[in-house]
């Protein structure tokens, strides 16, 4: 049985990748400070404890390393750049560190769309990144460090660079969740209008459901056409308006000016994803917030 150590397994994404590794057999080692949340999926064995306390007999047998654990709040690493550096950083090398010692089969990192900043859509990974916050900055920088890792050390390794991730148990801060929330709470949802140059209202955004996402992580394993620090796009292909969006779910508005540092449109070419993982996205953001909305 081969064997998966996840950080950060505490996290909603965590919770998807256990539920289809499992399924495919795969052993789940399971680290982070937090406990497991009362409804989440458990992994075969949980080690709570910092990320950065991990040791060589911790991950010792581990094929595969999925580096969840981040601190994945944008406004708190504008706030505290340096903290969050240390955290994001420092402990982001010292996995790397951790896997090529054991010798693992693969170190899979999920790096962020928020770095291509103000590039025109669809976004391709071969664009110049334009990180416009410590966040994407932290995550550009261990994506650096991966493919440094696969070609001097010849750790092989793969990185992705998610877009709007969705699904059950999805973080609360996301945009999805708080939709839902002021919904069932009878409160309008607050949208920021467009520029004028826009022929949208609100901003455009790519979903992806992070089902979808768990599938390709594995199948990102199991591939052998990537190892050699390939950065690959997760997204569905597709835009969705914000403000369709909140039609999906029969939801008010309250509209408000465009913050300065906001991208109003995100779009991924998912044509990498495709092609080196046979990976296909299978859920679409409207009839899932429409079916869990009915």
């Amino acid at each position: 049985m081969k064997k998966i150590l996840v950080t950060g397994v505490s996290g909603f994404l965590g919770h998807h990748l256990i539920q289809h590794a499992q399924d495919r057999g795969y052993f789940v080692l399971g680290v982070d400070k937090r406990p497991i949340p009362k409804g989440h999926n458990k992994p075969n064995l949980f080690i709570q404890t910092n990320i950065d306390d991990l040791v060589y007999r911790d991950v010792m047998g581990t094929d595969y390393i999925v580096h969840f654990g981040w601190r994945t709040n944008i406004p708190d690493c504008q706030r505290h750049p340096i903290e969050s550096t240390e955290q994001n950083i420092d402990v982001g090398i010292r996995m790397l560190e951790l896997a090529r010692e054991v010798g693992v089969k693969k170190f899979l990192f999920p790096s962020t769309a928020s770095l291509y900043g103000h590039n025109p859509t669809p976004w391709k990974e071969h664009m110049k990144p334009d990180p416009i916050e410590p966040y994407s900055w932290q995550k550009l920088s261990l994506e650096y460090a991966c493919k440094m890792y696969s070609r001097v050390y010849k750790l092989p390794t793969v990185v992705f660079r998610f877009f709007q991730v969705y699904g059950e148990y999805q973080r609360e801060d996301t945009a999805l969740a708080a939709f839902l929330k002021a919904k069932k709470e009878g409160r309008k949802i607050t949208l920021t209008e467009t520029t004028a140059q826009s022929s949208f209202r609100s901003g455009q955004r790519d979903f992806v459901y992070a089902g979808d996402l768990a599938n390709a992580l594995l199948l990102a394993m199991e591939s052998d056409k990537v190892g050699a620090g390939e950065i690959l796009n997760i997204a569905s292909g597709k835009i969705h308006t914000m403000e369709e969006i909140a039609n999906a779910i029969k939801a008010d508005v309250t509209w408000i000016p465009r913050r300065e540092y906001e991208v109003e449109r995100h779009q991924a070419d998912i044509t990498n994803a495709r092609t080196l993982l046979g990976w296909e996205p299978k859920t679409d953001v409207v009839e899932w917030l429409t079916n869990i909305t009915a």
